[in-house]
């Protein structure tokens, strides 16, 4: 799973990288640890206009659900089960690119756990997400799938990783709702943080 990101680039920066304008970043902040279950607004490009960064909310609220929704459920969405999740599967051609240049997860060993920040040597990069318009608010949810290579021994609980991307192209085929093959080959920063359990 997917549960906290890092964006320390400029609005500048984002802008030039993804070859996009910008509407509305006036509330963005770059920082260091982004968490989902702060509902955070992070910048993002829709299929809609693939030459346009704007903030989306993370944690998708479907466009028929009412005011009670719980976004806890829908932070993520396995890719294996996009097309059958009542969440996701009327949106699976509403396509996002989540922009950060870094994201988090917990390895466990023994009564410990790690932290590791994940990503491609600091760069800037996109995990695959779909998003979605409920009123006035604009949701997404990251998109993972089975982990891979190293993410296999970092998130050796869950084994999950979102689908990151890293080229032009391959951003590109998935705002054109096209295959992907997900990256793994990450750079990785060990033990930022250790945690002991109690169980």
């Amino acid at each position: 799973m997917c549960y906290q990101t890092k964006i320390t680039k400029k609005k500048e920066e984002m802008q030039r990288h993804f070859d996009a304008g910008i509407k509305g970043l006036d509330e963005f902040e770059p920082s260091e640890v982004i968490k989902a279950f702060d509902f955070p607004k992070t910048p993002v490009i829709t299929d809609e206009d693939e030459h346009l960064i704007q903030l989306y909310q993370w944690g998708l609220i479907p466009y028929w659900a009412d005011a009670s929704w719980n976004r806890n459920y829908t932070l993520n969405a396995r890719i294996e089960t996009l097309d059958s999740k009542p969440s996701f599967k009327n949106i699976t051609a509403n396509r996002c690119l989540i922009l950060i240049n870094g994201f988090y997860e917990w390895q466990h060993v023994g009564n410990s756990k790690i932290k590791y920040e994940i990503g491609f040597n600091n760069e800037l990069f996109a995990l695959a997400g779909l998003y979605d318009h409920w009123a006035d608010t604009k949701t997404y949810t990251v998109v993972t799938t089975e982990a891979k290579g190293v993410m296999r021994e970092i998130h050796n609980s869950k084994l999950r990783m979102p689908v990151a991307l890293y080229t032009q192209h391959e951003m590109r085929a998935w705002l054109h709702n096209q295959e992907v093959v997900p990256r793994y080959d990450f750079t990785t920063n060990p033990g930022l943080y250790q945690q002991q359990t109690l169980f």
